[in-house]
């Protein structure tokens, strides 16, 4: 079961991580997708094609989705099999995971083929092992943003299927899509957490009518994946950088990461100019008799009651997972 808040929470340390590696991140990736595409114009028709392959080239280098073999050679075939399925993407890509069921089969077992073949030897190709799953699923989550990436750590998640095929890092097409299937089902069944999908993809990308399922689902899965150790380095990280700017009584309170976290997306939603950003931190940290003032100030020019948001736990305390080999 998804919680959705916990979701909410998994969301922005993921993202938080994945700045880190601007621009080739998949929200830079999605608001390209977003620009380009309507009714006629997408992603990988010949006037888009070229200027797609050099952002995803980008992304799936960083995301070593070529291993084991060469990044060149492997992106010289995707280069290839994306040109041969740019009309079967542009027959799929109005579909969400939601509206699974609706979509033409046909045109999903042809991009699978296609980019199943990238790195797997001829040979292979036709057994009964099925097919190495991330280099499909990782440039298709990008592109379409409906399958998860169904790495190593997501297929450990038993809430997906307890199934020894599941766990394989070989899939036949129709596992894939007995999979996405279920993901469908389940997004149709709960309705709180199709809302709170929509609504994060409102916020975050400006648009609920194109919801990127699969890519929260990664998000979901993948991010409790931290052990013991990594929990501490991450919290005596944060402390340590706290100290720079607040006194031994402040690093007490964890309202004022809340604050900064919050006065971060404001700013980038243009919402606060720079100015009254640093303006309202460094009072917050100099004036902690004036903070009420600054809360109902920031309130009346946002509407947002930001002293609710120090009624959360702290967000080191958050399940999230650091970047890992993901196979």
């Amino acid at each position: 079961m998804i919680d959705i808040i916990e979701f909410e929470k998994r969301w922005r340390l993921f993202e938080r991580d994945e700045n880190k590696e601007k621009p080739h991140t998949f929200s830079n990736f999605w608001f390209y997708k977003l620009k380009i595409e309507d009714e006629t114009n997408h992603i990988l028709d010949k006037d888009n094609i070229e200027r797609t392959l050099s952002k995803l080239g980008n992304i799936l280098k960083k995301w070593d989705w070529n291993r084991p073999y060469s990044f060149e050679a492997s992106f010289k075939r995707l280069s290839q099999s994306l040109t041969t399925i740019s009309e079967s993407y542009n027959r799929i890509r109005h579909f969400s995971l939601k509206d699974f069921d609706k979509i033409p089969e046909k045109e999903l077992r042809i991009i699978w083929k296609e980019l199943g073949s990238i790195n797997e030897p001829q040979d292979n190709l036709n057994n009964n092992q099925g097919q190495l799953i991330m280099p499909i699923t990782k440039p298709l989550m990008i592109l379409w943003g409906q399958t998860p990436t169904f790495d190593s750590v997501i297929r450990d998640c038993t809430w997906l299927s307890n199934s020894k095929e599941f766990k394989n890092r070989r899939w036949n097409y129709r596992f894939w899509i007995h999979i996405l299937n279920e993901l469908s089902k389940y997004i149709k069944q709960n309705i709180n957490v199709d809302e709170g999908f929509r609504q994060i993809a409102l916020k975050k990308y400006g648009t609920e009518h194109l919801v990127p399922y699969g890519r929260f689902f990664d998000i979901y899965f993948y991010a409790p994946y931290i052990t013991n150790d990594d929990l501490k380095s991450e919290t005596n990280s944060q402390l340590k950088n706290a100290q720079n700017h607040l006194s031994p009584i402040e690093l007490q309170q964890n309202e004022y990461s809340e604050l900064v976290d919050l006065l971060n997306e404001l700013r980038k939603n243009d919402k606060i100019s720079a100015v009254e950003r640093r303006n309202i931190e460094q009072n917050w940290r100099n004036q902690p008799n004036t903070r009420d003032l600054l809360l109902k100030d920031l309130e009346r020019k946002i509407g947002t009651p930001i002293q609710n948001k120090q009624e959360n736990k702290s967000i080191s305390s958050i399940p999230y997972s650091k970047k890992k080999t993901r196979l």
